[in-house]
């Protein structure tokens, strides 16, 4: 399955409570907008960069995240596209 940033973001409105969210090496959030492919909605957290990635187990640890952490990166990300115009 195909996605651009506007379906992936759609997405993630959709489900944002739910969706599943880890961080990734520098910190950044990246949510799994379809999981199975190892897609996901990154958001950056030391930039100003919203992207999709795909992020194959071998080549990236995901680090799990508390719910704390967890809801702070959802409202985080929320914020962030709401600044850039995606939501």
């Amino acid at each position: 399955m195909k996605l651009n940033i506007k379906e992936a973001v759609a997405h993630f409105k959709a489900n944002q409570e739910t969706i599943p969210v880890a961080a990734i090496r520098k910190g950044d959030y990246a949510f799994a907008v379809i999981p199975e492919e190892h897609l996901y909605l990154v958001v950056e957290k030391g930039g100003t960069g919203i992207f999709l990635a795909r992020l194959g187990p071998d080549l990236l640890r995901l680090k799990p995240l508390t719910p704390e952490e967890e809801k702070e990166a959802r409202a985080y990300a929320i914020r962030r596209l709401a600044e850039a115009g995606l939501l």
